[in-house]
């Protein structure tokens, strides 16, 4: 395989969807980061924060994304997957959902739609 081909390879396991919404990082402790919700998917959703934040770290993530016009938020418990400087604009940070309860999961399934 070349290397070309090996780089436009896709792993992600969820189509994802681009959203334009308020976001916040709730951080073990209480500490909240602010920021905005770019992307996301049944698995997971990419914020822009102004912060980075350490792969590995188990956070609760809420978000907003859009439902038949309006803006719609849902809550998580997720991961930190990656955290990538994104030039002046602080850092893209992708989280794996961990938990969704009932509700949100069917909000964001909605979402999706």
């Amino acid at each position: 395989m070349s290397f070309n081909k090996a780089m436009k390879t896709e792993t992600r396991n969820f189509t994802r969807k681009v959203v334009h919404g308020h976001a916040a990082v709730i951080l073990q402790g209480g500490a909240v980061l602010r920021g905005r919700a770019k992307d996301l998917s049944l698995g997971g959703v990419c914020l822009q924060l102004t912060e980075q934040v350490a792969l590995g770290l188990s956070c609760n993530v809420i978000f907003e994304a859009p439902l038949n016009g309006n803006m719609v938020k849902v809550s998580a418990t997720a991961k930190v997957i990656y955290c990538i400087l994104s030039g002046t604009d602080g850092f893209r940070v992708g989280l794996q959902f961990v938990h969704l309860d009932a509700a949100n999961n069917k909000t964001l399934a909605e979402v999706m739609l």
